[in-house]
């Protein structure tokens, strides 16, 4: 049995059609499942783009890895459709690099409010400022934490 990914396939053509030089990877993971990276400096134009052409109107979530041997951080915001109940089950990651030693990108809360906390805790656990956004500030940790941002690699905590 022959599994088509169409409708993800058809979401991939338009982006890429959009955004052909700012677009880095795109990816079908499995059904329903979208990997797009994309330019930091653009990730803002392509944001408005999946949201108001595409349908990609909710936000489920925003994470980062840190790629340390590499010297990057990718930030991953997780997306979804509430409103089309035709792509409701699908799922794109738009992905950005950063540079670890420039830890910067351009804040998503102007087109979803909701990564408001996600990139707080993104600020919070690995260092990563996002311009624009409204409120940079701890989420989690203590108000007295001094200490490096938690979840950087090179971080290590004593043990017993």
């Amino acid at each position: 049995m022959s599994i088509t990914h169409e409708r993800e396939e058809e979401l991939i053509k338009a982006i890429k059609q959009r955004f052909p030089a700012d677009v880095k990877d795109a990816t079908v993971l499995r059904q329903s499942r979208i990997d797009v990276t994309v330019a930091p400096e653009r990730i803002v134009d392509i944001a408005v783009f999946l949201r108001d052409k595409l349908g990609f109107d909710h936000p489920s979530g925003v994470s980062a890895v840190d790629y340390n041997r590499e010297a990057r951080f990718e930030i991953v915001y997780h997306l979804c459709s509430v409103q089309n109940k035709n792509q409701r089950d699908i799922v794109i990651d738009l992905k950005e690099s950063v540079p670890r030693n420039i830890a910067r990108a351009p804040s998503l809360v102007s087109v979803w409010p909701g990564v408001e906390n996600y990139e707080r805790e993104s600020l919070e656990m690995f260092g990563l400022r996002f311009d624009g956004h409204p409120h940079p500030e701890k989420l989690f940790l203590n108000d007295n934490w001094n200490g490096p941002p938690p979840l950087r690699k090179e971080v290590r905590f004593p043990t017993d």
